[in-house]
C-alpha cells in the first residue's frame, strides 16, 4: 500500500500574427524582422538567441491555438496579448527577455495539462481532506521525528483529521494563469529581474560552492549549470495578517507545480524536476522571496488541490499531502 505524507512547515500581453517569413537564419523571429519597428522588436532581430526564442514561442503558441476551442483560444488570445504588453515589451536586458520567453513557453506547453481545480473557499476541501487523514497513518520524516515540537504536530495531525480548531485561508487573488492581470497590480511590486515564480533546480553542491559575498558569480553558474524552471496554475496570493497585536501582513505565493529545465537543450522539458508546489514568502514591496517550502521526496500529490494554508491556535502553517509513488 502507498504510504501517505503530510508536509507541514510553520510560517512565522499587442498581438502579432505568427505567420513565419523566410529571414536570415539569425533573425528567425516569430515577426517579420524586415518590417520591426519597435524598439523590442529590433532587439529581438538583432539577437539571434532571442530570435530563436521568439521563434519557439511562435511555434508553440501556433500549434496550442489550433487544438483549442473557441473559449480557450479566446484565452489563449487575451493572455497573449497581455503577455507582450506587460512582460515582454518591458524588457531592455537579455536575462528578462529569457524570462518573458521561456514563462510562457512554459504555461503554453502545459495548458492542456489537467490543472488542479480552484475552489470560492478553501474550506471546500475540507471533507475530502479529512476523510483522506482518516484512513491512511501519519509518516513522519527524520527531520520531524527528531523535532521538539513533534507533539504539537501529531495534534495538527489528529485535528486536521477531525477538522477541529482549523481554519482555512481563503487566497486574496488565484488564477489559472501568470498572466492574468489580476497578479498586476502584485507583481508591478517587484523590482527583480526574475519573476516570482522562478526557481533554479541545482544540485547540493552547486547551490553550496559559492559565498555570499560572490553573488555575481553564483548566479552566472546558476543560469549556466542549473536547471531553470517556473511555477505552473493554479497560483495564488495569500494575505496573513499577524496573529499578535501588530498591524503587520504577511504574504504568501503559492505555485502547483514546476516546469522545466527550460535552458538546457539537451533534456525535454517536464513537470516536476525535482521540484513540486511551493509557497513563498514575499517582503513587499520588493517581492523578496523568503523560504521556500517545497516537497521533493519523490510523492505525487493528490488531484484535488488539497495544499493549504491554515490558522491552528496562534499558528499559520502551510498543509501540502503527497501520497508517495515508490512503493
Amino acid at each position: 500500500m502507498r504510504k501517505r505524507y503530510l508536509s507541514m512547515a510553520k510560517s512565522g500581453a499587442l498581438f502579432v500574427a505568427l505567420a513565419l517569413c523566410p529571414v536570415d537564419k539569425a533573425q528567425a523571429a516569430s515577426f517579420d524582422c524586415g518590417k520591426a519597428a519597435t524598439k523590442v522588436e529590433k532587439m529581438i532581430c538583432g539577437d539571434e538567441e532571442l530570435s530563436k526564442l521568439d521563434d519557439k514561442l511562435g511555434k508553440v503558441y501556433q500549434d496550442v491555438m489550433s487544438k483549442a476551442n473557441d473559449a480557450e483560444k479566446q484565452r489563449l488570445l487575451t493572455e497573449q496579448k497581455h503577455w507582450l504588453k506587460y512582460t515582454r515589451n518591458v524588457c531592455v536586458q537579455e536575462t528578462c527577455f529569457k524570462h518573458a520567453y521561456w514563462s510562457r513557453q512554459a504555461e503554453l506547453e502545459t495548458f492542456f495539462a489537467p490543472h488542479s481545480p480552484l475552489y470560492k473557499h478553501e474550506s471546500e476541501k475540507a471533507e475530502a481532506i479529512k476523510q483522506i487523514l482518516e484512513t491512511q497513518p501519519f509518516q513522519e520524516s527524520d527531520s520531524q521525528s527528531k523535532s521538539p515540537r513533534r507533539e504539537a504536530c501529531r495534534q495538527i495531525f489528529e485535528d486536521l483529521k477531525k477538522m477541529e480548531n482549523i481554519r482555512f485561508v481563503d487566497p486574496i487573488v488565484q488564477t489559472q494563469s501568470y498572466f492574468d492581470p489580476a497578479l498586476d497590480s502584485w507583481k508591478q511590486q517587484c523590482k527583480s529581474e526574475e519573476p516570482v515564480h522562478f526557481g533554479y533546480g541545482c544540485d547540493g553542491h552547486t547551490a553550496s560552492v559559492y559565498e555570499e559575498d560572490d553573488i555575481q558569480a553564483w548566479k552566472k553558474e546558476l543560469s549556466s549549470v542549473c536547471g531553470a524552471g517556473y511555477g505552473l496554475p493554479p497560483f495564488k496570493l495569500f494575505e496573513l495578517p499577524s496573529v499578535d497585536s501588530s498591524e503587520r501582513k504577511y504574504y504568501v505565493f503559492y505555485s502547483d507545480d514546476y516546469y522545466g529545465p527550460m535552458n538546457q537543450d539537451w533534456t525535454k522539458p517536464s513537470a516536476g524536476f525535482g521540484y513540486s508546489a511551493s509557497f513563498y514568502q514575499l517582503i513587499l514591496p520588493g517581492c523578496k522571496r523568503q523560504g521556500g517550502y517545497t516537497y521533493s521526496r519523490g510523492g505525487v500529490r493528490y488531484g484535488g488541490n488539497y495544499n493549504s494554508v491554515f490558522l491552528h491556535g496562534n499558528q499559520y502553517y502551510f498543509l501540502k499531502l503527497y501520497k508517495e509513488n515508490n512503493g
